[in-house]
């Protein structure tokens, strides 16, 4: 990927905060990091690059590894 495509992570609400808030031990310790990506005016952009990069840990654009594994499973289903 280019910097130019990967510019959008300068604009996330994320930038500059501790990176463990999204990366918990367990799904239902995400809330922080989600309301984080809430209010975030890059989260779409963020989580379609955890899709297609299929990122396996962390929340992305709100999203938790088994949040993006039923996004997954919904596309594939409908496609």
């Amino acid at each position: 990927m280019s910097a130019h495509e990967l510019e959008w992570r300068m604009l996330g609400a994320c930038r500059g905060l501790d990176p463990t808030i999204f990366y918990p031990d367990r799904d239902d310790e995400a809330d922080v990091a989600k309301q984080v990506c809430a209010e975030c005016s890059v989260q779409q952009t963020c989580l379609d690059y955890a899709l297609t990069q299929r990122e396996k840990a962390g929340v992305w654009g709100g999203a938790t590894e088994r949040d993006r594994r039923r996004i997954l499973r919904q596309r594939r289903r409908t496609a």
